[in-house]
């Protein structure tokens, strides 16, 4: 009888192993795991019809707030576990616009006053990080994600490398294999910096689809997605954005503009923090924005750009270098003065 204890313990420890595993890599059920069209794991964000329930109850926008803000997490179950991946330390973020009607978008498109995508996109990386280590700011929008730095250190500053404005032909679609190889081509050419530190997003004209395989495409079953590829012995981190005038991926009376600052926003903190997809998801596979996605939206209070809230675990926490206490668990607003726009789902 004991040896029949022991083995059931052992095929109990095995199959959580398992599930755990399964997880980590993509193989369970979470939509925001997708495989490209060569089996290879990337992290999307779907469009929010695809992920709200009929039992959900929380507001697309957070109300107006002066203070910090926690919300219950929309998705997964329970904190932020760390796998043992890295972060990226002295993160930054690099532009990659497929052509000039990727860096312009259509007339109407825009928001806050630019003038196109291109002036949009800059100015919010360059807003979206204060500079300061967390410390319950208004504008602690970014360094919230200061906590996961455990393995590598994340600095308060978010680098914003620039941009590059290609002159490539719009496709009717592209793949995530391509994606990568066009990106390996502006590396061989010099036309983009390289560096393990960067994020790299490739912004996508109107009407070009984002295809991952034959079942998932962009609109439909997700509106960004991160991932990353080894190249020359180094580890490049890339994001994936189509223009997202799809109904899919646009809420009802927001622009274009809006939308691609919340997507942004997500892949940025996700691909900081779960830079190789095996570091900060929680035991379900969601990772930090994920939890927070599609609710609770609210405007930067330094730009007044739109973003989704960042999921936080909590707690008096040593990491990035030094010691703080954040609120949570849950997802912070750190100010909603701004508004996103009204209660309600919006769509």
């Amino acid at each position: 009888m004991k040896r029949v204890s022991i083995a059931l313990a052992l095929a109990a420890f095995t199959a959580v192993c398992w599930i755990a595993i399964g997880r980590a890599q993509g193989n369970s059920d979470n939509p925001f795991w997708k495989h490209n069209n060569r089996g290879e794991l990337v992290h999307v964000l779907p469009p929010a019809a695809l992920i709200h329930q009929a039992s959900d109850k929380q507001q697309v926008f957070a109300p107006p707030s002066p203070t910090t803000a926690v919300f219950s997490a929309s998705y997964g179950s329970g904190t932020l576990i760390n796998h043992g991946g890295p972060q990226i330390p002295n993160a930054g973020f690099e532009a990659v616009y497929w052509n000039a009607s990727a860096a312009s978008g259509n007339t109407g498109d825009t928001s806050l006053g630019y003038a196109d995508m291109n002036s949009y996109i800059d100015a919010f990386i360059t807003k979206f990080s204060d500079g300061l280590n967390w410390d319950n700011s208004a504008t602690d929008d970014y360094t919230v994600i200061q906590q996961y730095g455990k393995q590598n250190g994340i600095t308060a500053s978010l680098r914003n490398w620039g941009y590059f404005v290609d002159s490539q032909p719009t496709l009717a679609s592209i793949s995530d294999t391509m994606i990568r190889s066009y990106l390996q081509s502006l590396f061989a050419a010099g036309s983009v910096q390289i560096s393990n530190s960067i994020v790299y997003g490739v912004y996508f004209p109107p009407g070009m689809k984002v295809q991952l395989d034959s079942a998932n495409a962009s609109c439909t079953s997700f509106c960004g997605y991160h991932g990353n590829f080894a190249y020359n012995g180094m580890d490049i981190k890339y994001a994936a954005f189509p223009y997202l005038n799809c109904s899919g991926c646009l809420l009802t009376g927001k622009h274009v503009a809006d939308m691609l600052s919340i997507v942004t926003g997500h892949e940025i903190r996700e691909a900081v923090t779960d830079p190789d997809l095996n570091a900060w998801f929680d035991r379900t596979g969601y990772e930090a924005d994920d939890k927070c996605a599609w609710h609770n939206l609210y405007s930067l209070s330094n730009g007044g750009f739109l973003v989704q809230p960042e999921y936080s675990n909590g707690g008096t926490v040593t990491a990035s270098g030094f010691t703080a206490t954040y609120p949570g668990p849950g997802c912070i607003v750190p100010s909603a003065t701004a508004g996103g726009g009204g209660r309600g789902h919006g769509r």
